[in-house]
């Protein structure tokens, strides 16, 4: 059954109110296995609470399904949750529904929300914000940093709470109209395909390994990095993602791989092979 079908509409909008309020704290629980991915389950709960409070095992389920990796502006994970909540209720009626595609569909909507929500928020209207704000307080206002905190905030919490609305409701009627044909299928295998692409793009941004090893002698050296660059762009940081890929396929826990990973840097750099 549904979140709607099982509560009254009351329960329903007081469920989700509280999956927008703590939408706020997503990024109090950031770390490097999982980034968002605990603050996005922690969101989910009061709505997981309302469609799976029959069945404990079900929700057990879905909690790991959202522990996953997860990591974007934060002003747009309510869009993601909403359409999730979504999901989820078609997948608590629906036995034929296929879990896997909410992960698939919140990694695909991972990336173009991340791209808009960095540009548009943080680097373009948070900068406007912030410079608007700064012209008052070296004028010694009080008011600069109360500007700052109002034109920054309330854009910013009208689009949480509309992007929640708008995931969940369009969410809901996506699912009833996917629901009755073969195209969901379709849609996990491409959303899987578009999810792996996005976080493959990610390897530069948050995998890096530079050393400072040089091919020649002189002024004829040439950095070993460069030269690996030219025949394939960011290869060292590749390696060490099939590295560490190779480690959770053979089961290795995430904490030995944190150690390895740190060995390795410490080792590295004292034989000169890796640098910071």
């Amino acid at each position: 059954m549904t979140m709607t079908q099982t509560a009254s509409d009351a329960e329903v909008r007081k469920s989700l109110r509280s999956v927008f309020w703590r939408t706020f704290t997503m990024g109090a629980s950031w770390e490097y296995t999982r980034q968002m991915g605990t603050g996005y389950a922690y969101a989910m709960t009061p709505a997981l609470r309302k469609i799976y409070k029959n069945s404990n095992n079900e929700m057990s389920k879905a909690l790991v399904r959202h522990m996953q990796f997860f990591n974007i502006t934060n002003v747009f994970a309510p869009f993601t949750l909403g359409t999730s909540i979504a999901m989820e209720e078609e997948n608590a009626k629906n036995p034929d529904f296929d879990p896997e595609l909410i992960n698939n569909i919140k990694i695909s909507l991972m990336g173009p929300l991340s791209a808009v929500g960095d540009s548009l928020i943080l680097t373009t209207w948070r900068i406007i914000c912030t410079g608007i704000s700064i012209g008052l307080c070296k004028a010694g206002n009080l008011f600069g940093p109360i500007l700052f905190l109002l034109a920054y905030n309330i854009p910013t919490t009208i689009i949480r709470y509309f992007g929640l609305k708008l995931g969940y409701e369009q969410g809901t009627s996506l699912m009833q109209r996917m629901s009755d044909s073969n195209i969901i299928q379709s849609i996990s295998e491409k959303a899987s395909i578009l999810g792996m692409m996005v976080i493959g793009a990610m390897i530069p941004s948050y995998v890096i390994v530079n050393s400072p090893i040089k091919i020649g002698t002189g002024k004829a050296a040439v950095s070993l990095i460069k030269t690996l660059d030219q025949i394939l762009p960011y290869m060292l940081p590749v390696l060490a993602t099939l590295g560490v890929m190779w480690m959770l396929k053979k089961k290795w826990n995430v904490g030995w791989i944190l150690v390895t990973i740190i060995a390795v840097s410490i080792v590295g750099t004292w034989l000169k092979i890796l640098s910071i």
